[in-house]
Parts: structure tokens; C-alpha cells; sequence
């Protein structure tokens, strides 16, 4: 039987799910859960309350969850797509290098990366295309480079990161190498340009994230 902890792919890379739950209801969210073995659910909503999708509210869901043997944990406080820190906003909108340096987003990831050699997890919030999700413009960086794949649990069945990656890139154009750099050409190049873009339009700005109190 094949590590269900394993990248079918790649049996040596280990795979991080993500899923955003709108859409769903909590029925049709277990059994994509259960059809693909999950075991335990990081959140990593900022709010554990949700205004509209009430079925996934932190207080009710983690229990329904771990009624069906799945472990649940929330994750928003640190790994959150829109954190509460006006300081994370220059310039009135959201920039992830600043809140990748931060000591509890790293050791949120520390976490996921500990927690993935027993459970297959997979990673929830609420926007249904990961490409306009903090999984693919914050947390994938990290885990790519831990030597994770991420799999998109979207409508027709699972994206790769790579993927998603080619959509993003597909989505926001491409430069033309310079033919006369002097240093050897970044094979990332592209798909790094297609993220700064990509998190251009979509990271949350200040005055609709940060909630006023």
C-alpha cells in the first residue's frame, strides 16, 4: 500500500492538502476529506467566525470534525491571511515578506511541518481558488522549500501547486529574459515575477482586513 503520507508523483515528497470551504457544506467538506484520507485540519482562517459560511465557525466545526476522527486545530491566530498588525501594511496592503519574517508565522510553519510526519493535513480557509489564497501566496513558498507539494482540493479534483503555479503565470503574463544579464538566468524567474504580481492584486488591503474595533 502507498504512503498516504506521500506524493503519488513523487513517493519521496511529502503533500500538505489546502481547501477552501466556500461552496461547501459541512457534509460535502468530510467526504472530500475522507476521499482523500485526511486526518487532521489546520484552520488557518485569521476569524474563527465566519458572517455568512456559519457551518465552519472554529467553535462548532473543530468538534464536529473530531466527532468523524479527524483532528482539527486553528492556525489563523499565527498563519492568518489577514493579520490584525497595521505594521504589516506599508503600504496600505498586506505585504507577505513582512509577515514571512515573523517568528510565529515561522513556527506556525515549523508546526505544519512537524505535524505532517503523523497526520496527512490539510489546510483550510475559506476562499475557494487557491491561487487567490494566502495557501499559494504565503504559505506554499515555505513548504516547497521544506520539500512539500501542495495539493489543491478544488472543484473537479486536486491541483498540484505546480499547477496552480502555471495558472498564476498564464494569468499575469511573463517578461522576457534579458538576453545580456551577466548572471545565470533564474529558472523561477517567471513564476516569481507572475507571484509579485498575483499578490499585487489580490493581498488584502488595510482597510478592509483590519477590523475595527
Amino acid at each position: 500500500m502507498q504512503d498516504t503520507l506521500s506524493n503519488p508523483h513523487n513517493p519521496n515528497q511529502k503533500t500538505v492538502f489546502t481547501v477552501g470551504y466556500a461552496g461547501h457544506d459541512r457534509d460535502s467538506l468530510l467526504a472530500l476529506f475522507k476521499a482523500h484520507g485526511i486526518t487532521a485540519v489546520a484552520d488557518i482562517r485569521t476569524f474563527k467566525r465566519s458572517s455568512y459560511w456559519t457551518a465552519f465557525d472554529a467553535d462548532s466545526f473543530g468538534p464536529f470534525l473530531r466527532a468523524q476522527g479527524i483532528a482539527y486545530v486553528f492556525m489563523g491566530d499565527v498563519m492568518g491571511g489577514k493579520p490584525q498588525a497595521p505594521e504589516l501594511y506599508p503600504d496600505g496592503q498586506l505585504d507577505y515578506d513582512l509577515m514571512a519574517q515573523l517568528p510565529e508565522f515561522q513556527d506556525g510553519i515549523a508546526r505544519l511541518i512537524s505535524g505532517a510526519n503523523k497526520y496527512r493535513i490539510c489546510l483550510m480557509c475559506a476562499e475557494k481558488d487557491p491561487l487567490d489564497c494566502h495557501r499559494t501566496l504565503l504559505i506554499a513558498s515555505p513548504l516547497k522549500a521544506a520539500g512539500f507539494d501542495l495539493c489543491h482540493l478544488v472543484e473537479g479534483g486536486v491541483e498540484h501547486q505546480s499547477e496552480t503555479e502555471q495558472r498564476m503565470v498564464a494569468l499575469n503574463g511573463g517578461d522576457v529574459p534579458d538576453l545580456f544579464a551577466t548572471t545565470a538566468p533564474d529558472p523561477d524567474a517567471e513564476t516569481k515575477l507572475a507571484l509579485q504580481r498575483q499578490i499585487k492584486r489580490v493581498a488584502p488591503r488595510a482597510q478592509d482586513a483590519i477590523k475595527r474595533r
